[in-house]
């Protein structure tokens, strides 16, 4: 398999950065490819990849990683404050940090006769005691109704037999009264090692504790006493192990952070414990109590030092640590600085819902791995405001957005049900619950458009909305950089899914790559991430690298992303085909090279995808990738799926002698597709060309012609040959079928004579032929035409233009 040696000199050129090619040896400098967002130098200067803002880049070395809030700013805490304030509150700074008038005298006399068991007793008693709104910010993983009431959360489980087993079955498998505690497959018995390596999960993952969860549901559901008791034994064990946690080298972590004391796993977890506290306050001991107000008490401090004390950041973390720290604020109100949370997590909130959503729907982060996740805090902040504080101008004000956001992930899911999962996302179905419940939320039938299949008709018969498709079917997302396209919302429909986007938190080493769909299949797919995440060993050497995408690659290298995006964009999605057009400088620097992708989608029939590069360089490679979960064949000029329903892909015939055509394998993430493993090894097509330094012949064109079924494919009757046109300032290709020949055009907008039949100042011209006549045709940017067939256009201003016999 040359997976392997292909990753090998992939990584050496990206540890190798610019370092020149030696003669006779393809260039493959570019640089690193990383598992988190780095740093990065312009001069002598640092700048944080996120705010852009100058950093000084210290050494850590030695540095108590407690104390660090930011993996890009050198902002601290204070190491007495942490110490006094946060990690180890004493009784009587709990008490200061009480607003508990009827309480202090008591409290007072209880710390001055040094009686902290009546001091626990009192605060056990008050938090017991107090009114509650009973609703909970977190329940099951089915759940996309946030802040509902516990009797309502119950009412829906109960309804629900699978929702139900699967909370009794995680709780069941997280403790057993005779058997104990299992935590990542590994049985613990009495007592869990909070410091234990495991293969399946990172020590950041462990302490996240996210079997929390499921034991409050269980609790919730049965009222079962020894599920407070568990929790009780495990906070425990876990309180009295946080200093005994060892710091270890992490795979692919450039630079680390505490494994308790961070911005996400604070975040989370204080949103569990805040939680926990108030399903089993009243269950727990009044010295285990105790602990739980101070471990909330010293996080959420932490949490309002990193919002304190580091800029903006468009990207998740800071956006969950805004909803905690507020949800700390609203759910204990006592503490004297929840006022100050409060403020400061709302700040911060209403910048991300600004910023981090984009006008168009999408996500700063650029992938549909946190759709769902940012989702839920953005709407769970709304809900808490307004639950908690009788506030609802945060929904009033912003849920338009949030319903612009669903949206866009509803436009661009694939038609078998699945995401897209451009950069660092899963593929899989677990946005379609989202759409449902949104659905009735919004009153938006059409976000079940194109998932419909996901439902059996008894559930779409119980649904208090009417199902409809989605009004557009192709569609650019200018701010987000993706463009779909699609000729229906059915499940067989064509569709392609195109990134023309720069750098972002979580993003890869992309650039023009897609995905496509047809007749119910998949024929292009991205390779996702692996089973393990961003502990998979593959993440950074094959998952992130432009070798896994379907994308133009320049002698393997990785391309530049931070501030690449495609530009000179054309996109006219016309009735019966589609343009689109872009360019990407990500090889610029280093390979001297700019690449320019053209895709004409015919619809319901192929996409003509057109790859110019423009280098003067010689003797580099371009090589177009193609990742396919169908069993490939090769065949002339391309290769042909052996399936029933498949596609056939072929290049430009007369480039034949000068492409070395590969087909290789890469494994690929398939989650979620029918009769698929969630991970295994697909066909990796590349087709290989020596560049010469000639924007004429530097140039690939590729023919995706997908079928139904291979009854009625005549192979050698699908071709695609470049077209000598009169003026050589233009390029064209003619695609022949079995019934039709089409030639398209691509030209730069001047008047241009390109055959005896066929002129005119268009930049894109499509003309399909059968029997040797004009059956139909399309233009983008045309004002004059003459084309034989049909008769001569000719318009005041530039417009798009359909004919149809």
């Amino acid at each position: 398999m040359r997976l392997g040696k292909l990753l090998s000199f992939a990584l050496i050129s990206a540890w190798a950065l610019a370092a020149a090619a030696a003669p006779n040896e393809l260039d493959r400098s570019g640089p690193a490819i990383a598992l988190q967002s780095v740093v990065y130098q312009v001069g002598e200067q640092w700048h944080c990849p996120l705010c852009r803002q100058p950093v000084e880049n210290r050494d850590r070395f030695g540095l108590d990683l407690k104390l660090c809030l930011s993996e890009w700013h050198d902002v601290f805490i204070e190491e007495t404050y942490f110490k006094e304030k946060i990690r180890y509150i004493s009784d009587e700074e709990l008490v200061q940090s009480l607003r508990l008038p009827t309480l202090k005298p008591a409290s007072q006399g209880d710390l001055q006769n040094n009686d902290p068991d009546r001091l626990s007793a009192l605060l056990h008693d008050y938090f017991a005691g107090r009114k509650d709104n009973r609703r909970l910010s977190t329940y099951d993983a089915q759940n996309k109704k946030y802040f509902i009431t516990i009797d309502e959360f119950l009412q829906e489980v109960r309804a629900d037999s699978h929702r139900t087993n699967a909370i009794v079955r995680s709780a069941h498998t997280f403790y057993n009264p005779e058997k104990g505690f299992t935590l990542f497959g590994v049985h613990w018995g009495d007592r869990i090692d909070f410091n234990h390596t495991y293969s399946n999960a990172s020590k950041w993952g462990v302490h996240y504790l996210s079997f929390l969860d499921d034991q409050i549901n269980y609790f919730l559901l049965t009222r079962d006493p020894q599920t407070a008791l568990a929790f009780e034994m495990v906070f425990n064990q876990w309180y009295d192990q946080l200093d005994s946690v060892q710091q270890e080298p992490v795979i692919h972590y450039q630079k680390s952070y505490d494994f308790i004391w961070y911005e996400l796993g604070l975040a989370n977890r204080t949103q569990k414990f805040i939680d926990a506290a108030r399903v089993f306050g009243g269950h727990l001991s009044p010295e285990t109590h105790k602990r739980l107000l101070k471990i909330i008490l010293g996080s959420s401090r932490w949490l309002e030092q990193c919002l304190e004390k580091t800029p903006f950041h468009p990207y998740n973390w800071q956006t969950h640590t805004a909803f905690t720290l507020s949800y700390a604020a609203t759910a204990f109100p006592e503490f004297a600085e929840s006022a100050r949370w409060l403020a400061l997590g709302k700040k911060y909130m209403i910048l991300h819902l600004e910023n981090d959503i984009r006008d168009d729907g999408g996500y700063v982060e650029r992938t549909p791995g946190y759709a769902s996740y940012m989702f839920s805090v953005f709407y769970r902040y709304m809900m808490m405001m307004e639950y908690f504080l009788n506030d609802p101008s945060l929904r009033q004000a912003y849920l338009p957005r949030l319903e612009k956001f669903i949206e866009y992930f509803v436009l661009t899911q694939t038609p078998v049900g699945v995401n897209a999962p451009f950069n660092d996302a899963a593929r899989g179905k677990d946005l379609v619950t989202l759409f449902k419940e949104m659905s009735v939320f919004f009153r938006r039938g059409d976000f079940l458009g194109g998932v419909r299949n996901e439902f059996s008709p008894e559930t779409q018969a119980t649904l208090p909305v009417a199902i409809r498709e989605p009004e557009i079917t192709s569609i650019d997302f200018p701010d987000s950089r993706f463009v779909v396209m699609r000729d229906s919302w059915q499940p067989t429909s064509y569709y392609l899914m195109l990134n023309y986007g720069e750098w972002q938190n979580h993003t890869h080493y992309d650039q023009l790559d897609f995905e496509i769909y047809a007749n119910g299949v998949p024929i292009a797919l991205d390779a996702g991430i692996g089973g393990l995440g961003y502990l998979d060993s593959l993440h950074v050497s094959w998952y992130k690298h432009p070798l896994a995408h379907n994308m133009v690659t320049i002698n393997q290298a990785v391309p530049e992303k931070r501030d690449r995006p495609g530009y000179d964009k054309v996109w006219a999605p016309l009735t019966n085909v589609e343009f689109f057009a872009a360019t990407h400088d990500g090889y610029l620097d280093y390979q001297k090279a700019r690449h320019r992708r053209h895709i004409v989608f015919a619809k319901k029939r192929y996409w003509l995808i057109i790859d110019q590069i423009h280098t003067e360089r010689k003797s580099q490679e371009m090589d177009f990738n193609l990742h396919t979960p169908c069993s490939m064949s090769a065949v002339e000029d391309g290769f042909v799926s052996l399936e029933e329903t498949g596609f056939l892909i072929k290049q430009d015939h007369q480039d034949a002698p000068f492409v070395e055509k590969i087909k290789d394998k890469g494994i690929a993430d398939l989650r979620g597709l029918a009769h698929e493993p969630s991970h295994r090894e697909i066909d990796w097509l590349i087709f290989r060309k020596k560049l010469q330094g000639d924007p004429t012949v530097d140039r690939m064109a590729t023919l995706i012609y997908p079928f139904a079924s291979k009854a009625g494919l005549a192979v050698e009757a699908v071709t695609v040959e470049r077209q000598a046109l009169q003026d050589r300032a233009a390029i064209a290709y003619t695609v022949k079928t079995k019934d039709r020949r089409d030639l398209i055009i691509v030209s730069d907008g001047a008047y241009r004579t390109f055959t005896g039949s066929v002129a005119g100042d268009f930049t894109y011209g499509w003309f399909s032929y059968r029997d040797g006549r004009l059956d139909a045709a399309a233009f983008t940017d045309v004002s004059r035409c003459k084309v034989k067939g049909m008769r001569g256009l000719s318009f005041k201003t530039k417009r798009e233009y359909e004919f149809k016999r």
